[in-house]
């Protein structure tokens, strides 16, 4: 989920969108800074989406509904159906935060069990808890990485207790990025804008309707009014 302070990066884009056919352009930038600054650009007659600027590149494709006005309704408020359609980004959509691992196996470590087992196993009399527990993550997260997560050294060292460790260890401290999120958000407020340009009376309209109700429930009996 993105927070506040993400949002708030984009209050000053401005957005333009060129059409030239199948070719649809849509930009959402400030007028004097390329600061968040991000392009979509829509090749319709092959279903793809090219995305650039100043978070990173992403290209997707879909056999039917990758256009400007289907992603709208189909991808916008979806970021894992969206993520299925990628090919290839140069922004991780997921990192990995060692401590936030290590606290995350020592719990599954409780829970299954396990944990009694690593702490006696091989243990010497002057080792304390903390001591086992510690040598036993230097074996799981010797080659522990904010991309990848545990490596394959650190599968070796859970193989001794565990005959499958990949089932639980490929997401011990995952986290998302949230970039696909910024993505989506910000194509969302971009062709707002557009579509108000095309539309400029449409919010305006209900409150002058009311507006004009109001006027007319007030007036005297037999009166009638002129004008807009």
């Amino acid at each position: 989920m993105l927070t506040e302070r993400e949002k708030k990066c984009f209050e000053s884009h401005e957005a333009t969108l060129l059409d030239y056919g199948t070719i649809k352009v849509l930009d959402f930038k400030r007028p004097d800074s390329s600061y968040y600054q991000i392009r979509f650009l829509f090749e319709e007659d092959y279903c793809r989406l090219h995305i650039s600027g100043d978070l990173g590149s992403l290209t997707a494709a879909n056999c039917t509904n990758m256009t400007y006005e289907k992603f709208a309704e189909d991808y916008a408020g979806n970021p894992g159906y969206f993520r299925e359609k990628v090919e290839c980004h140069n922004r991780p959509f997921f990192v990995f935060d060692e401590n936030m691992a290590k606290a995350s196996l020592k719990e599954y470590l409780d829970e299954s069990g396990v944990l009694a087992e690593v702490l006696r196993d091989g243990r010497m009399d002057w080792e304390t808890d903390d001591d086992k527990l510690n040598d036993f993550f230097e074996d799981v997260f010797s080659d522990f990485t904010d991309a990848q997560g545990i490596g394959s050294t650190g599968y070796e060292a859970l193989e001794r207790y565990f005959s499958d460790p990949w089932e639980f260890a490929s997401s011990l401290g995952k986290q998302e990025t949230n970039i696909l999120e910024l993505y989506l958000y910000a194509f969302q407020m971009a062709k707002a804008q557009i579509d108000q340009r095309k539309n400029p009376f449409e919010k305006d309209g209900n409150r002058r309707s009311k507006a004009s109700k109001g006027q007319r429930s007030q007036l005297p009996s037999g009166g009638s009014r002129t004008g807009p």
